[in-house]
Protein backbone atom coordinates (compact mmCIF):
# COMPACT_ATOMS: atom_id res chain seq x y z
CA UNK A 1 0.00 0.00 0.00
CA UNK A 2 1.37 3.52 -0.86
CA UNK A 3 2.53 5.48 2.43
CA UNK A 4 1.08 8.53 0.45
CA UNK A 5 -1.42 8.37 -1.72
CA UNK A 6 -2.24 10.59 -4.27
CA UNK A 7 -5.69 11.88 -5.12
CA UNK A 8 -5.61 12.68 -8.99
CA UNK A 9 -8.87 15.58 -9.58
CA UNK A 10 -10.18 15.90 -13.54
CA UNK A 11 -10.64 19.67 -13.39
CA UNK A 12 -12.76 21.60 -15.13
CA UNK A 13 -13.41 25.14 -13.11
CA UNK A 14 -16.99 24.36 -12.61
CA UNK A 15 -19.06 24.13 -8.94
CA UNK A 16 -18.64 19.67 -9.02
CA UNK A 17 -15.19 19.82 -9.80
CA UNK A 18 -14.09 21.81 -6.65
CA UNK A 19 -16.47 19.48 -4.28
CA UNK A 20 -14.11 17.03 -6.09
CA UNK A 21 -11.29 19.15 -4.62
CA UNK A 22 -12.74 19.53 -1.38
CA UNK A 23 -12.93 15.79 -1.14
CA UNK A 24 -9.61 14.90 -2.40
CA UNK A 25 -8.43 17.89 0.31
CA UNK A 26 -10.13 15.85 3.11
CA UNK A 27 -8.59 12.57 2.02
CA UNK A 28 -5.51 13.70 1.80
CA UNK A 29 -5.11 15.99 4.83
CA UNK A 30 -6.17 12.26 6.88
CA UNK A 31 -4.05 10.05 4.83
CA UNK A 32 -0.46 12.30 4.05
CA UNK A 33 -1.54 12.40 0.51
CA UNK A 34 -1.26 15.09 -2.81
CA UNK A 35 -3.69 15.92 -4.57
CA UNK A 36 -3.04 16.81 -8.29
CA UNK A 37 -5.65 18.82 -10.49
CA UNK A 38 -5.74 17.87 -13.63
CA UNK A 39 -7.45 20.04 -16.36
CA UNK A 40 -7.62 18.07 -20.04
CA UNK A 41 -8.27 20.91 -23.23
CA UNK A 42 -8.80 21.03 -26.74
CA UNK A 43 -6.09 23.04 -27.52
CA UNK A 44 -2.55 25.00 -26.62
CA UNK A 45 -4.98 28.11 -26.04
CA UNK A 46 -7.10 26.42 -23.79
CA UNK A 47 -3.82 25.34 -21.74
CA UNK A 48 -2.96 28.72 -21.24
CA UNK A 49 -5.88 30.14 -20.10
CA UNK A 50 -6.58 27.27 -17.41
CA UNK A 51 -3.37 27.85 -15.68
CA UNK A 52 -4.00 31.52 -15.57
CA UNK A 53 -7.74 30.14 -13.67
CA UNK A 54 -5.78 27.67 -11.51
CA UNK A 55 -4.09 30.70 -9.83
CA UNK A 56 -7.49 31.82 -8.63
CA UNK A 57 -8.65 28.47 -6.99
CA UNK A 58 -5.08 28.38 -5.43
CA UNK A 59 -5.62 31.37 -3.99
CA UNK A 60 -8.46 30.48 -2.20
CA UNK A 61 -7.17 27.74 -0.45
CA UNK A 62 -5.48 28.02 2.89
CA UNK A 63 -1.49 27.84 2.92
CA UNK A 64 -1.54 24.83 4.04
CA UNK A 65 -4.01 23.44 1.23
CA UNK A 66 -1.93 24.77 -1.52
CA UNK A 67 0.77 22.44 -0.27
CA UNK A 68 -0.99 19.77 -0.96
CA UNK A 69 -2.13 20.56 -4.29
CA UNK A 70 -0.45 20.27 -7.42
CA UNK A 71 -1.93 21.79 -10.86
CA UNK A 72 -1.50 20.43 -14.55
CA UNK A 73 -2.87 21.44 -17.68
CA UNK A 74 -2.80 19.13 -20.79
CA UNK A 75 -3.94 19.05 -24.22
CA UNK A 76 -5.69 15.67 -24.84
CA UNK A 77 -8.77 13.39 -24.58
CA UNK A 78 -10.84 13.42 -21.43
CA UNK A 79 -12.05 10.48 -21.94
CA UNK A 80 -8.40 8.84 -22.84
CA UNK A 81 -6.15 10.68 -21.03
CA UNK A 82 -7.74 10.07 -17.49
CA UNK A 83 -7.24 6.46 -16.99
CA UNK A 84 -3.83 6.83 -18.53
CA UNK A 85 -3.02 9.75 -16.37
CA UNK A 86 -4.21 7.29 -13.28
CA UNK A 87 -1.59 4.35 -13.89
CA UNK A 88 1.33 6.98 -15.09
CA UNK A 89 0.72 8.89 -11.69
CA UNK A 90 0.26 5.44 -9.81
CA UNK A 91 -3.14 7.33 -8.07
CA UNK A 92 -4.84 5.89 -5.66
CA UNK A 93 -8.18 7.28 -6.32
CA UNK A 94 -9.56 9.41 -9.54
CA UNK A 95 -11.56 11.63 -7.26
CA UNK A 96 -14.20 13.34 -9.85
CA UNK A 97 -17.40 15.36 -9.68
CA UNK A 98 -20.65 14.71 -11.71
CA UNK A 99 -23.07 16.46 -13.64
CA UNK A 100 -25.22 13.58 -13.91
CA UNK A 101 -27.16 12.18 -16.72
CA UNK A 102 -30.16 12.97 -18.64
CA UNK A 103 -32.30 10.92 -20.96
CA UNK A 104 -31.07 7.96 -22.69
CA UNK A 105 -27.41 8.75 -21.08
CA UNK A 106 -29.52 6.54 -18.36
CA UNK A 107 -29.22 3.76 -20.01
CA UNK A 108 -26.36 4.22 -22.50
CA UNK A 109 -23.90 5.51 -19.67
CA UNK A 110 -23.46 9.29 -18.91
CA UNK A 111 -19.47 10.71 -19.41
CA UNK A 112 -19.06 9.43 -15.84
CA UNK A 113 -18.99 5.67 -17.05
CA UNK A 114 -17.09 6.38 -20.14
CA UNK A 115 -14.31 7.23 -18.12
CA UNK A 116 -14.69 4.31 -15.33
CA UNK A 117 -15.32 1.96 -18.21
CA UNK A 118 -11.92 3.02 -19.74
CA UNK A 119 -9.83 2.88 -16.72
CA UNK A 120 -8.09 0.51 -13.85
CA UNK A 121 -7.88 3.22 -11.07
CA UNK A 122 -11.07 3.23 -8.73
CA UNK A 123 -13.25 6.24 -8.97
CA UNK A 124 -14.63 8.03 -6.31
CA UNK A 125 -17.50 9.78 -7.54
CA UNK A 126 -19.24 13.46 -6.10
CA UNK A 127 -22.75 14.75 -6.73
CA UNK A 128 -20.88 17.74 -5.06
CA UNK A 129 -24.38 18.26 -3.06
CA UNK A 130 -23.40 16.33 0.20
CA UNK A 131 -20.27 17.21 2.65
CA UNK A 132 -17.99 14.42 3.64
CA UNK A 133 -16.46 15.02 6.75
CA UNK A 134 -16.62 11.03 7.96
CA UNK A 135 -16.53 7.89 6.72
CA UNK A 136 -17.56 5.43 9.11
CA UNK A 137 -20.44 3.96 6.89
CA UNK A 138 -20.09 2.24 3.54
CA UNK A 139 -22.60 0.73 1.94
CA UNK A 140 -21.38 -1.99 -0.94
CA UNK A 141 -24.45 -3.50 -3.24
CA UNK A 142 -23.10 -6.77 -3.64
CA UNK A 143 -24.56 -9.37 -5.93
CA UNK A 144 -21.44 -12.05 -5.18
CA UNK A 145 -21.10 -11.94 -9.07
CA UNK A 146 -17.34 -13.30 -8.45
CA UNK A 147 -16.10 -9.77 -10.73
CA UNK A 148 -17.98 -7.52 -7.66
CA UNK A 149 -15.44 -8.87 -5.20
CA UNK A 150 -12.79 -6.40 -7.00
CA UNK A 151 -14.78 -3.69 -5.30
CA UNK A 152 -14.20 -4.80 -2.18
CA UNK A 153 -10.54 -4.47 -2.13
CA UNK A 154 -10.69 -0.87 -2.37
CA UNK A 155 -13.62 -0.64 0.19
CA UNK A 156 -11.79 -2.60 2.50
CA UNK A 157 -8.88 -0.01 2.17
CA UNK A 158 -10.57 3.06 3.29
CA UNK A 159 -12.73 1.55 5.23
CA UNK A 160 -9.22 0.68 7.45
CA UNK A 161 -7.99 3.67 7.08
CA UNK A 162 -11.20 5.45 8.16
CA UNK A 163 -12.23 3.18 11.11
CA UNK A 164 -15.35 2.40 8.88
CA UNK A 165 -17.60 -0.55 8.63
CA UNK A 166 -18.56 -2.11 5.32
CA UNK A 167 -22.48 -3.06 4.79
CA UNK A 168 -22.19 -5.73 2.17
CA UNK A 169 -26.03 -5.48 1.32
CA UNK A 170 -27.19 -8.33 -1.42
CA UNK A 171 -29.84 -10.72 -2.26
CA UNK A 172 -29.94 -14.65 -2.51
CA UNK A 173 -31.61 -16.05 -5.91
CA UNK A 174 -33.97 -18.71 -6.32
CA UNK A 175 -31.62 -20.40 -8.86
CA UNK A 176 -29.64 -23.16 -6.71
CA UNK A 177 -26.54 -22.85 -8.68
CA UNK A 178 -26.02 -19.15 -8.57
CA UNK A 179 -27.12 -19.06 -4.91
CA UNK A 180 -23.82 -21.71 -4.23
CA UNK A 181 -21.89 -19.56 -6.14
CA UNK A 182 -23.34 -16.29 -4.36
CA UNK A 183 -22.17 -18.44 -0.87
CA UNK A 184 -18.78 -19.90 -2.04
CA UNK A 185 -18.13 -15.60 -3.26
CA UNK A 186 -19.02 -13.80 0.26
CA UNK A 187 -16.64 -16.37 1.73
CA UNK A 188 -13.91 -15.65 0.01
CA UNK A 189 -14.98 -11.53 0.79
CA UNK A 190 -15.45 -12.59 4.58
CA UNK A 191 -11.98 -14.03 4.43
CA UNK A 192 -10.59 -10.72 2.67
CA UNK A 193 -12.02 -8.71 4.86
CA UNK A 194 -11.21 -10.27 8.40
CA UNK A 195 -7.30 -10.86 7.11
CA UNK A 196 -7.32 -7.30 6.98
CA UNK A 197 -8.98 -6.69 10.32
CA UNK A 198 -11.94 -4.72 8.54
CA UNK A 199 -15.25 -4.52 9.95
CA UNK A 200 -18.61 -5.83 8.43
CA UNK A 201 -22.19 -6.26 8.56
CA UNK A 202 -23.85 -9.19 6.07
CA UNK A 203 -27.38 -7.79 5.03
CA UNK A 204 -30.17 -8.99 2.92
CA UNK A 205 -32.26 -6.90 1.15
CA UNK A 206 -35.47 -7.93 -0.92
CA UNK A 207 -35.08 -7.15 -4.56
CA UNK A 208 -39.22 -7.25 -5.69
CA UNK A 209 -39.15 -3.55 -6.07
CA UNK A 210 -36.35 -3.08 -7.57
CA UNK A 211 -32.67 -3.55 -6.11
CA UNK A 212 -31.35 -0.24 -6.31
CA UNK A 213 -34.36 1.49 -4.05
CA UNK A 214 -33.64 -1.41 -1.67
CA UNK A 215 -30.38 -0.85 -1.44
CA UNK A 216 -30.59 3.38 -1.15
CA UNK A 217 -33.41 2.54 1.29
CA UNK A 218 -30.79 0.61 3.64
CA UNK A 219 -28.21 2.96 2.89
CA UNK A 220 -30.64 5.92 4.69
CA UNK A 221 -31.48 3.22 7.30
CA UNK A 222 -27.87 3.32 8.12
CA UNK A 223 -26.75 6.55 7.62
CA UNK A 224 -24.29 5.33 5.18
CA UNK A 225 -21.64 8.07 4.59
CA UNK A 226 -19.97 6.61 1.31
CA UNK A 227 -21.54 4.04 -1.54
CA UNK A 228 -19.26 1.09 -3.01
CA UNK A 229 -19.99 -0.26 -6.41
CA UNK A 230 -18.05 -2.23 -9.21
CA UNK A 231 -18.78 -1.76 -12.79
CA UNK A 232 -18.85 -4.37 -14.98
CA UNK A 233 -20.34 -5.16 -18.49
CA UNK A 234 -21.17 -8.80 -17.94
CA UNK A 235 -22.60 -10.28 -14.95
CA UNK A 236 -26.20 -10.89 -12.93
CA UNK A 237 -27.22 -7.56 -13.36
CA UNK A 238 -29.20 -7.00 -15.96
CA UNK A 239 -27.87 -3.45 -17.25
CA UNK A 240 -24.42 -2.56 -15.78
CA UNK A 241 -24.55 1.07 -16.95
CA UNK A 242 -28.30 1.63 -15.91
CA UNK A 243 -27.24 -0.02 -12.38
CA UNK A 244 -23.72 1.85 -12.11
CA UNK A 245 -25.43 4.86 -12.84
CA UNK A 246 -28.12 5.07 -10.15
CA UNK A 247 -25.45 4.37 -7.83
CA UNK A 248 -23.76 7.73 -8.89
CA UNK A 249 -27.07 10.04 -8.88
CA UNK A 250 -28.43 8.56 -6.00
CA UNK A 251 -31.21 10.23 -4.09
CA UNK A 252 -29.21 10.28 -0.80
CA UNK A 253 -26.49 12.56 -3.15
CA UNK A 254 -23.83 9.91 -1.30
CA UNK A 255 -19.90 9.41 -2.94
CA UNK A 256 -19.77 6.44 -4.79
CA UNK A 257 -16.26 4.23 -4.82
CA UNK A 258 -16.40 2.18 -7.99
CA UNK A 259 -13.99 0.91 -10.18
CA UNK A 260 -13.84 -1.13 -13.39
CA UNK A 261 -13.88 -4.67 -12.40
CA UNK A 262 -13.45 -6.46 -16.08
CA UNK A 263 -10.10 -3.84 -16.11
CA UNK A 264 -8.83 -5.46 -12.98
CA UNK A 265 -9.38 -9.11 -14.05
CA UNK A 266 -7.48 -8.22 -17.38
CA UNK A 267 -4.63 -6.62 -16.04
CA UNK A 268 -4.60 -7.67 -12.62
CA UNK A 269 -1.33 -5.27 -11.20
CA UNK A 270 -3.27 -2.12 -9.98
CA UNK A 271 -5.34 -3.77 -7.25
CA UNK A 272 -2.57 -4.75 -5.41
CA UNK A 273 -0.29 -1.42 -6.04
CA UNK A 274 -2.95 1.15 -4.67
CA UNK A 275 -3.16 2.97 -1.34
CA UNK A 276 -5.60 5.31 0.37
Amino acid sequence: MNQNPLYLIPFDFTEVSQSALRLGLDLAAANSGTVVLLHIAKNQSDVLEAKLKYKDVLKNLSEDEQKLVKAKAIEGSLFEDIGKAGVILDSSLIVMGTHGAKGFQKIFGSNAVKMIANAETPFLITQGKKTVDKIKTIVMPFSYDKKSIQIATFAGKIAKNFNATIHLVGYHDNDDLHENHARTNEIVVKKHLDSREVDYVIATVDRKGGFEKAIMGYAAEVDADLMAAGYYKDGIITNPNSFIQAMIENELHLPLLTVNAEGLTVSGSHSVATGY
